[in-house]
């Protein structure tokens, strides 16, 4: 009976053959808040959920202390956090990838406006969206079409 017992944990203690996947980390989209101490910046993750009782729709905020070695996030900046080991005693994030810089909002549409100017250019399309005469003209089109069955 001792041996059958040790041989079923001496089989669960050899490893399988194949390789020990990691579980998956949590990841988390917030801005930084704060950025004044060395290779760490203070991430807000803002959520929102329904009040369970009266059903009212509540914004809820965490921060957290995440771990950035290069120093790359600054104030402002839209960053993706991972979690990972214990950095420091309150550190158990740290900044996977900054999604957009602060301040960068108005040079991406910038680059959106172009961006769709060349399309247009390039398929020959004159615009993107219908304008109120072009609704118009096919509102006419179909009241024709109507008439005519």
């Amino acid at each position: 009976m001792r041996a059958a017992r040790a041989a079923k944990a001496a089989a669960a203690a050899k490893p399988s053959g194949r390789p020990q996947q990691r579980t998956r980390r949590k990841s988390l989209i917030g801005n930084v808040i704060a950025d004044r101490t060395p290779k760490t910046v203070i991430v807000e993750v803002m959520r929102q959920r329904s009040h369970p009782l009266y059903g009212k729709v509540i914004r809820l905020r965490e921060r957290y202390p995440t771990h950035d070695p290069n120093e790359d996030a600054r104030l402002g900046d839209l960053v993706r956090i991972e979690e990972g080991r214990p950095f420091s005693a309150t550190k158990r994030f740290r900044v996977a990838e900054i999604l957009s810089r602060a301040g960068e909002a108005g040079a991406a549409a910038t680059q959106v406006a172009t961006a769709a100017s060349a399309l247009e250019e390039l398929e020959g399309v004159t615009a993107v969206l219908p304008t109120k005469k072009d609704e118009e003209a096919d509102e006419a089109e179909e009241g024709q079409d109507e008439g005519r069955s």
